[in-house]
């Protein structure tokens, strides 16, 4: 009886043994994957980094020491000569000339692709009076309907690159009166830039 009652309870004991490891395996399981879950749910609430925005101050702030000029709203002629005036006491004359000359160049640059679509503007104009004035608008086919269509199309047209047209003027006067004042400061203070050349604003020259 006393081996029976040992194997018995030995027997026991193996069965307890191995209930207890299948629990803490199962628990361990459990937590592998609720650590799991816990991450991805905090990288899915993380997400993506997100971008730098551009702002008009960030923008200001990567183009140099000298502001942009104002193309809409009130001149800001003034504040680009005091800034200027402000660098050149802690910077030397070459330092100057560079800090004008990058501002100059970015808005020089401008100037030249406004003018250019200028001339663009006015060579469309010409095309559309061109075929007012030869009958094109009828087409091979003579079909009065699709010539008023295309009339219309080209009246449309003219509307929206008058308007161009005339955002275009008031960028180009801004930016030579900005840089007149500017150019006449600087001389004024005895730098004179043989560069510093203002376009016209027929696009033909400068001065």
């Amino acid at each position: 009886m006393n081996w029976k009652r040992m194997f018995a309870l030995s027997f026991s004991q193996l069965f307890i043994l191995f209930f207890a490891s299948s629990i803490v395996g199962q628990t361990a399981d459990r937590s592998t994957s609720s650590l799991g879950d816990i991450a991805r749910k905090s990288k899915q609430a993380t997400g993506p980094k997100a971008k730098a925005v551009l702002t008009d101050e960030n923008l200001k702030s990567q183009s140099g020491p000298v502001p942009g000029i104002a193309l809409e709203g009130v001149d800001n002629s003034e504040e680009i000569i005091r800034a200027i005036r402000g660098y050149r006491k802690t910077h030397s004359n070459a330092e100057t000339e560079e800090a004008v000359r990058q501002w100059y160049d970015e808005f020089d640059s401008l100037m030249a692709s406004v003018l250019d679509d200028n001339t663009r503007l006015i060579q469309r104009k010409e095309d559309r009076r061109l075929t007012e004035a030869t009958g094109a608008y009828y087409g091979p086919d003579g079909d009065y309907y699709r010539a008023v269509q295309r009339r219309n199309s080209a009246i449309a047209e003219d509307r929206e690159d008058f308007r161009r047209g005339r955002k275009n003027g008031f960028t180009i006067a801004r930016i030579q009166q900005t840089f007149m004042k500017v150019r006449a400061d600087l001389q004024a203070c005895n730098l004179k830039y043989e560069w510093f050349k203002i376009r016209n604003g027929n696009g033909n020259g400068s001065y």
